[in-house]
């Protein structure tokens, strides 16, 4: 009856999986930096309305062309010009910015004149501008370098371009730099960094799957010493990944840096599982049962708590979707629903292989068996024998642990998942030096008033936050709306340089801003200027020092804002820079909230199997105090608190909890016998320990080759995972055990 069951149900999972497998074809790669804006929250509602208003502050790429003799050189600029007009027809081009490009207006009898920053028509034409543009705050740090020795190209395109287009505008773009210039040049930008990051995307999920594939291979054979103990599990996992990644190209789900941690997870911890109902099978083979008997008997003895496991492991994973954050809603989701699908196969495909399988050789499973067994019983026996200094040891990690947890700091740079080393931030390195920076700044200024933005009281204001932003904050490339009155003033007497302020007299500036009105209706206005006059924007760059350093500069920045009790205008900062450093900070809050699900669940589940609080509470202690060690390593490492490294917390709960379950499972069992707790857990320890130390070992290994990764958060992932479930499963079979015998003191003296 279970082998023609079993033959059925594999009919119809080898349907379903031919279908997945042609799905995948659809299965697409995606890098979007705006994907880890923090969704439903009120900086990225604002955020969105701001960018609505103002457009985009994230969509250019920047090229940069150096000459060691200077740039200002006639045939130099000649051909800069002749770049910028043939890349400003390119598909996708919106306009391009540069030394060349820029016009200065003036506006006359004859209407409005536009005349060029730099005169091109002779050598000496060229070098009297440069006396004029080198001290240019509006153009040092922004169109040319400070030492004038490098120009900058901005060449903004459409927003939100599909990944097709964007790469094809980008390669354009390269390939027209690389033949246009023969001087050294650099590109950056967030097309080029999706592009990287896609590239690296795409090979390390490849590199993973790979070195956890063989990896697992050997832990398997070294375990199990047959062929069959290595190809049946590997199979049974490996066909789960099919289906996760089937399921992900059914719904539309792209693949980013953070599900292709996904089927290296799936990979090591859909093997738990298998490893615990094969491990039992083997046994029960050795014993002298058939093939379906050793099936039915590994299935009950295991099977309710692996059960368990599923579901506390997909809770863990499903909580990160407490997270404001998409791309890691998805990657917990995806991941839940691949456990869930690992366990799913692990109790109809994995019984059918090994009913159809050749058995083992059972004196080479006794012998490896034996081995085991003498080690876990001397280790159980050491436990017996030290509990006190089992206790004190980890009272004094955890101590330890709390002092690392006080020196976490939480940062984020830009590309500061990349190595120093790698191109991509080499290019980025040297516009933060040469220039006013890449990270990019944005304010909103919101008039108090009727009379709008460019009143005169609410101009004063502004220009004493122009002032600190300028010389305090450190924002380079400043641009705000009284730009537009000092330009208008400049383009009203003849372009003269000097007139390019705003007017310090009452009436002489309400006179200005009379005779500006006609002209605010211009679109160019309107990236600084919103048409009912009531907001602005304020945006340049900054050099990227990280989000702390920008957290401190806000903090100083407010208590500007508090002593100068500003009347006519109010402020508020924004901008994709600074919503991904929030990110951060979202994150922090929802991991918590997240572990704490992960922990409620854990109690809930033991609570059901033991019906007793003090069993639910010693149960989270072993599988706790390894978080707080590694949040300890964390702070005591230096290593900075980010989006991606936060999730480990939640992800290494929610596995380590698996071994937790099976012991207690067992011991449940053999206490309900009449047995004393030490007979009981010695009987656990021979019955679960190999298994449990086998889990532990094949995915902390297949979490290890994260460290493979040039991605820093991920090489920590990978690190940070594979040391808390080695600590946990040491917690579960040292520490366990200690707390077990407190709790049942009474039946301690029943050794027998």
């Amino acid at each position: 009856m279970l082998k023609r069951f079993l033959s059925i149900t594999m009919i119809v999972l080898l349907s379903i999986t031919a279908w997945l497998i042609y799905s995948c074809k659809d299965l697409e790669f995606d890098y979007n930096f705006e994907h880890f804006f923090p969704v439903e929250s009120d900086d990225a509602e604002f955020f969105y309305d701001f960018r609505e208003k103002f457009g985009s502050d994230n969509e250019f790429i920047i090229i940069g062309v150096e000459r060691p003799d200077g740039i200002f050189n006639k045939t130099f600029l000649d051909k800069v010009s002749e770049f910028c007009d043939s890349t400003a027809h390119f598909k996708g081009v919106r306009s391009v910015t540069s030394l060349t490009s820029v016009k200065s207006p003036i506006i006359n009898s004859f209407g409005v004149i536009e005349v060029p920053l730099v005169n091109l028509n002779s050598e000496q034409t060229v070098k009297q501008d440069s006396a004029i543009l080198v001290n240019d705050r509006t153009l040092v740090g922004n169109l040319i370098s400070p030492d004038a020795k490098s120009l900058a190209i901005y060449i903004r395109h459409l927003d939100l371009m599909k990944k097709s287009t964007s790469d094809s505008l980008l390669n354009d773009i390269e390939t027209y730099v690389a033949a246009h210039f023969t001087e050294n040049t650099l590109v950056t930008g967030k097309l080029k960094s999706e592009r990287a990051y896609l590239s690296k995307t795409q090979s390390e999920l490849l590199l993973f799957m790979s070195v956890s594939f063989v990896l697992v291979t050997i832990f398997l054979w070294f375990t199990f010493r047959n062929f069959w103990g290595v190809v049946v599990p590997l199979a049974v996992v490996v066909l789960a990944i099919i289906w996760t990644v089937g399921i992900m190209a059914v719904t539309g789900k792209a693949i980013d840096i953070m599900i292709i941690l996904m089927p290296c997870i799936l990979f090591v911890v859909g093997m738990s599982d298998v490893i615990h109902i094969t491990s039992q099978f083997y046994e029960k083979i050795e014993e002298g049962f058939s093939k379906i008997e050793s099936i039915r008997l590994s299935l009950e003895e295991v099977g309710f708590a692996t059960f368990l496991t599923c579901i506390s492991t997909s809770i863990a994973f499903l909580t990160l979707n407490t997270t404001s954050i998409q791309p890691i809603r998805d990657f917990g989701t995806y991941t839940a629903i691949g456990v869930v699908v690992a366990y799913i196969l692990s109790i109809t495909v994995l019984p059918f292989i090994l009913i159809h399988v050749k058995n083992p050789d059972r004196f080479k499973v006794h012998v490896v068996q034996l081995r085991w067994d003498r080690f876990l019983r001397k280790l159980i026996k050491w436990v017996f024998r030290n509990p006190i200094k089992i206790l004190v040891s980890t009272s004094v990690l955890l101590i330890v642990s709390l002092w690392g947890i006080g020196m976490i700091e939480v940062n984020n740079s830009v590309l500061d998942d990349l190595d120093e080393n790698d191109p991509i931030k080499q290019e980025f390195k040297f516009f933060d030096s040469n220039y006013s920076g890449v990270r990019g700044f944005e304010m909103q200024v919101e008039s108090q008033n009727d009379e709008g933005i460019l009143s005169y009281e609410a101009a004063q204001e502004l220009l004493t936050l122009e002032e600190y932003l300028r010389d305090t904050y450190g924002v380079g490339a400043l641009i705000s709306p009284l730009d537009v009155v000092r330009g208008f003033n400049k383009a009203s007497n003849d372009g003269d340089p000097l007139k390019f302020t705003v007017p310090s007299s009452k009436d002489e500036y309400n006179l200005l801003i009379a005779n500006l009105k006609p002209w605010l209706k211009r679109k160019e206005i309107r990236q600084l200027i919103s048409a009912e006059m009531q907001l602005g924007r304020f945006s340049g760059r900054i050099k990227d020092k990280g989000s702390k350093a920008v957290d401190k500069r806000n903090v100083a920045f407010d208590e500007f804002l508090k002593t100068k009790n500003l009347s006519f205008i109010n402020v508020r900062i924004t901008g994709s820079s600074d919503l991904i450093d929030k990110s951060n900070s979202y994150l922090t809050d929802n991991m918590l909230q997240g572990l704490s699900l992960d922990i409620i669940a854990l109690m809930f589940i033991i609570g059901i199997i033991f019906r007793s609080w003090r069993m639910m509470l010693i149960s989270i202690i072993p599988n706790v105090i390894p978080l707080a060690m590694i949040a300890g390593v964390i702070g005591l490492a230096g290593i900075e608190m980010k989006v991606t490294i936060s999730i480990i917390f939640s992800i290494a709960f929610g596995i380590a909890v698996d071994d937790t379950l099976h012991l207690l499972s067992r011991l449940k069992v053999e206490l309900s016998k009449g047995i004393g707790l030490y007979k009981a857990l010695m009987i656990t320890y021979l019955s679960t320990g190999k298994a449990m130390i086998l889990t532990a070992m094949v995915i902390s290994a297949g979490f290890s080759t994260l460290m493979l990764s040039n991605f820093k958060s991920t090489f920590y992932v990978g690190l940070l995972i594979s040391m808390t479930l080695l600590f946990a499963l040491i917690a579960e079979l040292i520490l366990m055990p200690v707390l077990l015998m407190w709790i049942y003191g009474a039946k301690r003296q029943n050794k027998s």
